[in-house]
């Protein structure tokens, strides 16, 4: 179950500035954390690969189409598909999120800003080791803004866990951490 702790409101970090009117926050991606994501999604499907090149000749897999070469099967395909998405993200030049008095926008999941008259709240999700923000849209206004396609399947798949659009901290230097830091900087500044 995901841990939750709300964030409605975040209060500034000290020893940092909130930006000025009209600057923006931009977070560039981790690289170093993407490489490792990277080498390891290589690394798992080349052995399930040879674990397939291997099936007849192992006392292991001498059964044609056994469970067992099923669930490698499925490894293959699973670690696979992963290295193109995360290669996509290494590769990305420029910022992955960026939070300004404008709103958010996070490459990943829009194709534009997303307005904070738009946002209700956003709120820290943990699962396991990953961290997420989650973003609460206001009723009816979902359909009107630019998320993408890929934003939009994922929101429907996060319906198990309460709905909404989740910016991943995975792929962002610094993490959720980072991104909160960000927005709380920003809204200080609305305040003021």
């Amino acid at each position: 179950m995901p841990n939750r702790s709300g964030h409605e409101s975040p209060s500034l970090m000290p020893g940092k500035a909130a930006p000025g009117p009209g600057e923006t926050i931009d977070l560039p991606a981790t690289r170093l954390r993407l490489a490792g994501l990277l080498l390891a999604s290589g690394g798992f499907a080349a052995a399930c690969a040879w674990m397939l090149l291997a099936a007849p000749s192992s006392p292991a897999y001498a059964v044609p189409g056994s469970l067992k070469q099923f669930f490698v099967a499925c490894g293959l395909v699973l670690f696979g598909l992963g290295i193109p998405l995360v290669l996509r993200e290494l590769l990305r030049r420029g910022p992955v999120v960026s939070v300004s008095a404008e709103g958010l926008f996070d490459r990943r999941l829009s194709t534009d800003w997303i307005p904070w008259h738009a946002i209700a709240a956003v709120d820290e999700v943990a699962i396991g080791r990953q961290g997420f923000l989650q973003l609460q849209v206001r009723p009816g206004l979902a359909d009107h803004l630019p998320w993408t396609r890929r934003g939009r399947w994922h929101t429907r798949l996060n319906g198990l866990y309460g709905g909404g659009y989740w910016i991943a901290g995975q792929g962002v230097r610094g993490g959720t951490s980072a991104v909160l830091d960000a927005i709380a900087r920003v809204r200080a500044n609305r305040v003021r």
